[in-house]
């Protein structure tokens, strides 16, 4: 454009030469005079003024002429050795660029795989449902818009939104309504004409055949957000407007369940409409996981906690506001329940859920059903955590299997000003070590934390904290749930971090230690942190807890084998964990009404009890056990929050859990699975605020 600008300008400018030349009239020859004529009848005198001039004006627009013909061919040789690179040398680039540009390819959503239980129950499904799906400019389409409104029961600006919602790709069709009706899908199929664009195919919904039961561990799908996209793990292929897990299961084993996306080649003009499919390759269901969980055992521990939580279905009208449960194998750590009371149908996220049942979900008036209590619950451990600083005070002899106590019912061990008073207020008086463990007697504890306190020049100022890490508490278990707490062992050094802003508040005290060493004060800890350190008081190993079983492809093969993660315990002496061992067993056989609990289910099992305390309120009911005592196989692990005496209220429901793991293993446990409801009701709980009693 720019040469042929050029090539106009000279023109113009040669006509405007050639113009003003012809205006004196025909060129004379070189040397000739021209008269000039003045007047009539006059004859002017020869001048010669322009002799020689014309010559020189014509040599000069030669070489504007040559100088242009030189410009134009090398414009115009540039455009043809541009052409040929074009056409030639780089054909096979621009003709895939181009081909790219007239063909698109749609990502079709694959089926997630199903979630099993360790029995082959499915816990999560597929349902296949008729959906209208719409391509993109039906948008503009009143008409067809209008129709599909008054069909399906669906406000006209909602059909138009979703097919206006660009988030699964520009030529991606748009999911207009799912699950329909077969009247509804019969009339669209047989009136074409009146709904053009407008296509049904069959896509999978996630079905919870039990409702809400395990509903905290399994966890619920949504769509994908903007940090998962761009935070995606290797190998995924999901894209804008996938559902993908996001809590529970579904999200930990997310690269399992998630399929293989199908494609289709499409055919599109400039405005992106698809006018053909070139090919279509179907998508494949996403792998099925079989967890470790049995839904017999899970049903069970979920009915006795809504029985004795919210008998009415209305929490605050039972026993305690919210509660746990875990029943784990001992020897792999395989979790058999996973019980978290009150929970939640994942089927209320189908679709998208709703801002009101959202809002329920996380308002602590109703117990925030979201929350996993069993790994995300942290609580005062109370006299659970008793077995650990008893092997603590053994490892660095702080006391002895033949150590005297006195207790009296109040301790002054930290001097006359600042008395500690045991659970039993009248006192237990001269007792051992084992009988320590056995009544859950403070003083004892508290003579051990003393110990402690004194010596710690020479064995540490953490030596006992140091210890009771050794059995899982303060740290992440490592299951593969997301949300997990660590818990908290105080130490001087988290007192003043925790206190940085008021350094008065941060400083250690002697009655931290003692606090401590009855799993209270700051001691928090997860019912499956107590889990795994009984089960290494059962077998002197330390183990992963873990949801998996195995992972099955579509054909049904093994792909994948749940390996346990084991660990022999450090520096425990076998001898310290056969007297703690013992300890427990007499916690079962001697314990007040503990030994009904088991002679009712023929069970010779271990156990400890505990109440943590929670001023003006009925405090944390606590009971851990493993059975059979002689060869553990299976432990359990019960905290009801507000509920009082843990022998009492958190004992039966764990031992009937326990006697189900050992049926189970057995098989013979018979029991059905239960279609469990959510809880959405809630009064105020009206407790007794006893306080601790144990």
């Amino acid at each position: 454009m720019a040469g042929v600008a050029l090539v106009l300008a000279l023109v113009i400018r040669h006509a405007h030469i050639k113009s003003r030349w012809s205006s004196t009239g025909p060129l004379a020859p070189l040397g000739s005079e021209v008269p000039t004529i003045s007047a009539p009848g006059e004859v002017a005198p020869s001048t010669n003024t322009h002799q020689g001039k014309p010559r020189k004006e014509n040599n000069q627009l030669k070489s504007r002429f040559v100088a242009l013909s030189i410009m134009v061919a090398a414009i115009f040789g540039s455009l043809a050795a541009k052409l040929w690179s074009i056409q030639v040398l780089n054909y096979s680039t621009y003709s895939a660029q181009s081909e790219s540009n007239r063909l698109a390819t749609l990502k079709t959503v694959a089926a997630r795989g199903r979630i099993f239980d360790a029995e082959g129950i499915v816990l999560v499904d597929n349902k296949t449902v008729a959906t209208a799906m719409a391509d993109a400019d039906v948008a503009d389409d009143r008409n067809v818009c209008m129709r599909l409104s008054t069909l399906l029961g669906i406000p006209y600006t909602v059909i138009r939104q979703r097919i206006q919602d660009s988030s699964s790709g520009a030529q991606a069709r748009r999911k207009v309504a799912s699950d329909l009706k077969d009247r509804d899908v019969a009339f669209i199929v047989e009136h074409p004409d009146s709904f053009p664009g407008i296509t049904i195919e069959e896509t999978a919904n996630r079905v919870y055949p039990y409702g809400a039961l395990a509903g905290a561990v399994l966890g619920y799908t949504g769509t994908v957000t903007d940090y998962q996209l761009e935070n995606k793990a290797e190998g995924m292929d999901y894209s804008s407007g996938d559902e993908i897990g996001q809590s529970g299961v579904e999200l930990a084993y997310n690269s399992v369940l998630f399929g293989a996306q199908g494609e289709r080649v499409v055919v599109t003009d400039a405005d992106g409409l698809v006018h053909e499919v070139v090919s279509e390759t179907k998508p494949t269901q996403g792998n099925d996981v079989y967890l470790s969980i049995s839904a017999r055992v899970q049903g069970l521990a979920e009915q006795r906690l809504q029985e004795l939580i919210a008998p009415n279905n209305i929490i605050g009208e039972g026993t305690g506001t919210s509660g746990a449960i875990v029943a784990m194998e001992v020897d792999t750590g395989r979790i058999v329940c996973m019980a978290s009371f009150p929970s939640f149908d994942p089927s209320t996220f189908v679709g998208g859920i709703s801002q009101e049942a959202w809002d329920r979900y996380n308002d602590t008036e109703h117990y925030n059903p979201l929350l996993n209590r069993c790994i995300s619950g942290m609580y005062p451990a109370a006299s659970t955590f008793k077995s650990a600083v008893a092997l603590a005070g053994l490892e660095y002899g702080m006391c002895s299997t033949s150590t005297d106590f006195n207790c009296t019912g109040e301790w002054t061990g930290f001097g006359e000003d600042y008395p500690q008073m045991c659970w039993q207020t009248e006192g237990h008086g001269h007792i051992n070590l084992r009988d320590g463990i056995v009544l859950s007697c403070d003083v004892v504890f508290y003579e051990i934390a003393k110990n402690f306190y004194y010596s710690s020049a020479s064995v540490g100022e953490t030596a006992l904290q140091d210890y009771v890490r050794k059995f899982g508490y303060g740290s992440l278990t490592g299951i593969e749930l997301q949300g997990e707490a660590a818990g908290v062992v105080p130490t001087p050094e988290w007192k003043a971090e925790t206190w940085k802003n008021a350094p008065e508040e941060g400083q250690w005290q002697a009655g931290d230690m003692s606090n401590m060493s009855i799993g209270q004060g700051n001691v928090l800890v997860t019912p499956l942190q107590t889990a795994v350190a009984y089960a290494s008081y059962a077998t002197g190993k330390k183990v992963t807890p873990t949801l998996l079983k195995q992972v099955r492809n579509s054909n049904g093969e093994v792909v994948v084998e749940s390996t346990p993660k084991v660990e022999e315990l450090q520096d425990v002496p076998q001898a310290n964990l056969d007297f703690l061992r013992e300890a427990l067993h007499g916690v079962a056989l001697e314990d007040g009404n503990v030994p009904n609990l088991f002679a009712r289910y023929g069970i010779d099992g271990a156990c400890k009890t505990g109440t943590g305390e929670w001023a003006d309120h009925d405090g944390y009911s606590w009971f851990a056990t493993y059975a059979p005592f002689d060869q553990p196989k299976y432990v359990v692990s019960t905290v009801i929050v507000e509920g009082g005496f843990g022998a009492g209220v958190a004992g039966p429901i764990a031992v009937e859990v326990l006697d189900a793991c050992l049926k189970f293993g057995e098989g013979t446990l018979d029991i059905s699975v239960p279609v469990t409801k959510e809880i959405d009701g809630s009064v105020e709980y009206q407790g007794t605020g006893a306080g601790r009693m144990e």
